[in-house]
């Protein structure tokens, strides 16, 4: 075996082991996010509020093929609707408050939400151009019609809900 033939079976064998060990990441559908704030509390000697929370990705899903039919030139859904999902992060404060009355045992506001998914679709468009498409009873030669163009609305489908909370 001559040293061509060789280095080019380890340069495939290296690029099989490098595409057999990276494997995708799982990725996670949000991003933590944590408010830092204990250095301005010992600096302030005062409470602060506590923040914490997550980013949403939205995650892309395949979209709407445009659809031939017989009475339009153009295909329908010339710009597809794209649908995205994500989900709205579970959050949590907790703010501080001062007493104003000596009587009250009140000293912080918690508030706190739970994920939910949320499922969303982009607009789309279709137009169709004055002209149809070749008529047999016309000989081949299209019919004059009236343009129209449709524009998708968009959609969004969440159930967010929230809870407040004296302590």
């Amino acid at each position: 075996m001559s040293i061509k033939v060789r280095g080019t079976i380890a340069v495939l064998a290296g690029c099989i082991a490098a595409a057999a060990g990276a494997t995708p990441a799982l990725a996670s559908a949000n991003v933590p996010i944590e408010a830092p704030l204990g250095g301005v509390e010992s600096a302030l000697h005062m409470d602060l509020p506590e923040l914490s929370t997550e980013a949403p990705l939205p995650i892309p899903g395949a979209p709407e093929g445009p659809a031939y039919t017989t009475d339009h030139v153009l295909p329908q859904h010339a710009v597809p609707r794209l649908p995205m999902s994500s989900a709205l992060p579970a959050t949590t404060a907790d703010v501080p408050v001062p007493q104003l009355l000596p009587a009250e045992h009140t000293d912080r506001i918690g508030l706190s939400t739970e994920g939910t998914p949320v499922h969303t679709l982009t607009p789309g468009a279709s137009v169709n151009p004055p002209l149809s498409g070749p008529r047999p009873e016309r000989l081949g030669l299209p019919e004059v019609s009236a343009p129209q163009a449709a524009l998708g609305t968009p959609d969004v489908q969440a159930e967010p809900g929230a809870d407040l909370a004296l302590g």
